[in-house]
C-alpha cells in the first residue's frame, strides 16, 4: 500500500531548498540562519522545526534527495547487464556535473568553516547510496570478495577524497579523472 504524499510537505521542502540554493549563491553557509532561510522561503520557523532540527539536518535532507535522484537516474538508465564499475563512474560524473553547474555553491562549501560537518553529511549520504547499490549488485549475481559495508567505505572514502582534491586543484581533465576512477573500480570489481 502506497503512503499518501502530503503536498504541503513537498512544497515546503521545495521552497526551503530553493531558498537555500539562492542564499548559498549569495553568502557562506556559515552565515545562513534558520530565520533567514525561513524568511526567504516564506515559511514559519515552527514549520521548519516541525521537519528539521537545524540547518545541518535540513542540509542533510537536501543532500540525501540529490544523491537519491542521482542514483535513481543512473539505475533507470542502467544497461541490461548492470555493471558496478559503470554505475559508480557515472555516479562520480553526476556529482562533478552537479557542482560544475553550481560553482558558487561549491566554492561556498569548500570555504565554509563548517565544511568538515558538511563533508560528513555528504559522505554519509553517498555511503548509504553505495551500500544499497552494492547490495543490489550482489543480488544481481556479482560476487564481491569483501563485505558490502567495507567495500562501500573503501570506495566512498577514496572517491570522495579524489573528487575533493580535484575540485580544489584540477590538475587533469574531468575525462582523465573519470578514466582513472573507472580503472581503479574495474580492479576492485574484477
Amino acid at each position: 500500500m502506497n503512503e499518501k504524499i502530503d503536498l504541503r510537505i513537498v512544497k515546503t521542502h521545495k521552497k526551503l531548498t530553493d531558498a537555500l540554493a539562492e542564499m548559498m549563491n549569495e553568502m557562506p553557509f556559515d552565515d545562513i540562519t534558520v530565520f533567514n532561510l525561513c524568511e526567504r522561503a516564506n515559511i514559519r520557523r515552527a514549520t521548519f522545526y516541525k521537519h528539521y532540527s537545524d540547518k545541518y539536518d535540513f542540509f542533510k535532507s537536501v543532500t540525501t534527495k540529490v544523491i537519491d535522484d542521482f542514483s535513481c537516474a543512473l539505475i533507470s538508465n542502467a544497461e541490461k547487464e548492470f555493471s558496478p564499475v559503470t554505475y559508480f563512474t557515472q555516479f562520480v560524473n553526476e556529482v562533478i556535473v552537479y557542482f560544475e553547474n553550481r560553482p558558487v555553491i561549491l566554492a561556498n562549501l569548500l570555504e565554509s568553516s563548517t565544511f568538515p560537518v558538511m563533508y560528513d553529511i555528504i559522505t554519509s549520504c553517498t555511503h548509504s547510496a553505495l551500500v544499497e547499490t552494492l547490495r543490489d549488485v550482489n543480488r544481481g549475481g556479482a560476487n564481491l570478495t569483501t563485505d558490502v559495508t567495507f567495500t562501500a567505505n573503501f570506495i566512498n572514502g577514496g572517491v570522495a577524497n579524489i573528487i575533493l582534491d580535484w575540485f580544489k586543484s584540477p590538475t587533469v581533465s574531468k575525462e582523465t579523472l573519470l578514466t582513472r576512477i573507472n580503472e581503479i573500480l574495474a580492479k576492485i570489481f574484477a
